[in-house]
């Protein structure tokens, strides 16, 4: 027995990556590994995303993470955690946690609150407010939160009874004096504590499955999603398209199960219509009646016109006095206008192409 757990403890320390550190002394986040990638757990796939469920695998099933090292199990995975960019998604996971009983999960969503990283803008102002994206899809933008939309699910209570998200933790720790920025957000509060993460608890303050703006040291299970970028730059840089490389998690999920959700992929961008020329219905053909030659017509009388024809343009009436007696005597017909025909050309080429012609100009 003990042998066994010493060797897998000496597989973990194998297995484990080493951590990137970048030049300010702060870790990195993972590349994505071609292994992972190819054998990544699905427990189901909507909208063309699978979907890794940490709780319903079995060697994850008690495992939980912070918001960082979260990202990274999932970005080794060519994927991220999960970004809830439509109702429909995270209705269908908030069904998920109700089912399953979980008490929280990791999103990608977090607050822009870093030093040096154009976290200052006046369009993030406040970043309470207008400072929350989607890490894990290309950074999109999340919508402002003192307000309610269609896409965000901000639980209305917290620690204080106050609205999510309220920085209830970084406001309560403060600011601390230090030499440098190190550590510090750019509101001047401790990093450590600062609720710049989000996650969504399961009915904590008896508020539903709402999203809550947590310290990202918080402890939770995850929710990875495929990361388009991620599978792009592998492809890019290993030559292998990973998409449908998957292997079918323990306790998958079959989404015809959820037959009261409304599981749809998100709908593709609206397609601007191509003017059509609108041209008038055609006229129904009707049977012509030819007049009869057998019957008498009255001299001056009309010929009867065929059903169905256009009528006639008005008549002028018929003259019947003159200007002057003379007005018709001698009288001279105009000239007839007659085209000028062209010459025919002279010489050898004339004579060779004299009746040649294009046939769009006959």
């Amino acid at each position: 027995m003990r042998l066994l757990v010493y060797a897998a403890l000496v597989a973990t320390a194998i297995a484990q990556r080493p951590a990137r550190i970048g030049k300010d002394g702060k870790p990195l986040l993972n590349r994505p590994v071609l292994d992972e990638c190819m054998k990544r757990k699905s427990h189901l796939k909507m909208g063309g995303h699978n979907y890794f469920l940490s709780w319903r695998e079995p060697w994850h099933k008690f495992e939980d993470w912070d918001w960082f090292n979260g990202r990274n199990f999932c970005r080794d995975r060519c994927m991220d955690l999960v970004s809830f960019e439509t109702p429909e998604e995270y209705k269908m996971f908030a069904e998920i946690m109700k089912t399953d009983n979980v008490s929280s999960i990791w999103t990608s969503g977090r607050k822009c609150n870093f030093q040096n990283k154009g976290c200052d803008g006046a369009h993030l102002q406040p970043i309470l407010v207008n400072g929350w994206f989607w890490a894990g899809a290309r950074n999109a933008r999340i919508a402002a939160t003192d307000r309610p939309s269609p896409n965000s699910f901000w639980s209305s209570t917290g620690e204080t009874g106050e609205p999510q998200p309220d920085n209830w933790e970084g406001e309560k720790e403060g600011p601390i004096d230090v030499e440098n920025n190190i550590g510090i957000t750019i509101e001047g509060l401790q990093e450590f504590h600062d609720e710049a993460c989000l996650t969504v608890l399961n009915n904590k303050y008896e508020d539903g499955i709402k999203w809550h703006d947590v310290a990202c040291h918080f402890r939770s299970v995850i929710i990875c999603e495929d990361s388009d970028q991620l599978i792009e730059l592998v492809n890019s840089e290993e030559g292998v398209d990973v998409r449908d490389e998957t292997e079918e998690g323990t306790n998958s999920i079959d989404i015809d199960s959820l037959p009261q959700l409304p599981i749809v992929a998100p709908a593709p961008p609206p397609v601007q219509p191509i003017p059509q020329v609108v041209n008038p219905p055609p006229t129904q053909f009707q049977t012509v009646q030819q007049p009869n030659p057998s019957l008498p017509v009255a001299p001056g009388s009309p010929l009867p016109r065929p059903q169905g024809s256009l009528p006639l343009p008005p008549r002028r009436p018929v003259q019947t006095s003159f200007n002057s007696a003379d007005q018709f005597q001698n009288a001279i017909p105009p000239a007839r206008f007659q085209r000028p025909r062209p010459q025919r050309p002279t010489g050898v080429l004339g004579g060779l192409f004299s009746g040649f012609k294009l046939p769009f100009f006959s």
